[in-house]
């Protein structure tokens, strides 16, 4: 019998894991007008970007459908496994509930579903320590209950460093994005019960980047936790952030993530951030 752990594709680790934790990533599927792609198999970080720069509307993406959840569910349970489900969180996504429908079909089976409350860099955060608390020996019911215990200290801020992307899908004006980009305006983001809201603006990337670690400051750092840290086709934005919060915060082990098509969708190229658990 093992714990199996399931996510999917907006957690934005790269599918290499999969093999290397033992973890299932089930992939958004990402649709550019009529042309379908599927994250991580015909759809790379790199194609992704350059199509969202060329296109005149925002792609759609597919959430994760029950039948899909059933089966996976189905293959493991077979082999007497238990599961532990990691979506991404259930104010932006069905995929959540889709799970929780698949569930339904195996009532006395060992499958716990969480509603993460998180999506990209924060996620990954929160499955890499649900990998380790297996790693552990925790069975299923024993991870579930601690990230449920955890997932409400998790903390994500970024920065939204391009508005074409945030007027391309209606969370700003046409006018308000102009002037937005003529004044170097960036939107600072977090997640909060679940969904992304904007909580303050920076005129200018260095404002931006200190604006990030100064909200991150405020909540404090458990350092005992790894940070997370993610961009949108940004890399040195990435490292310019992380030099500042390695001079300014409390912080032991770090990782990356290149964001993918789900948060890339709205957030478009250009974003950065850092996820990690607040004291």
């Amino acid at each position: 019998m093992a714990v199996r752990i399931i996510t999917d594709s907006s957690c934005d680790h790269p599918f290499s894991k999969q093999q290397e934790w033992d973890i299932d990533i089930h992939p958004f599927h990402v649709f550019f007008g009529d042309d379908e792609y599927i994250d991580g198999q015909n759809l790379s970080r790199e194609l992704f970007y350059e199509l969202m720069k060329s296109t005149p509307e925002l792609p759609k993406t597919a959430q994760i459908t029950p039948v899909e959840f059933e089966e996976i569910f189905k293959k493991y349970l077979e082999a007497g496994d238990e599961i532990v489900v990691l979506p991404i969180s259930k104010e932006m996504s069905g995929t959540y509930n889709n799970a929780l429908i698949a569930k339904e079909f195996f009532p006395d089976a060992p499958i716990y579903i969480v509603d993460t409350l998180n999506v990209t860099f924060a996620l990954a955060l929160i499955v890499d320590l649900a990998v380790r608390a297996r790693d552990e020996g925790l069975d299923a019911k024993g991870i579930y209950d601690r990230i449920n215990d955890l997932k409400g200290r998790v903390r994500l801020y970024a920065m939204i460093g391009d508005l074409k992307y945030l007027r391309l899908g209606g969370r700003l004006s046409s006018a308000g994005a102009v002037v937005g980009t003529l004044l170097g305006i960036k939107p600072i983001i977090c997640i909060r019960d679940g969904k992304v809201i904007g909580i303050d603006k920076a005129r200018g990337l260095k404002a931006a980047y200190q604006t990030v670690i100064n909200y991150a400051r405020n909540d404090g750092i458990d350092a005992a936790y790894p940070v997370y840290f993610g961009h949108s086709d940004f890399p040195e934005a990435l490292e310019e952030l992380k030099q500042l919060a390695f001079e300014q915060l409390e912080i032991g082990e770090s990782f990356a993530c290149d964001i993918g098509p789900i948060v890339g969708t709205h957030a478009g190229p250009g974003a950065v951030g850092l996820a990690f658990i607040a004291k």
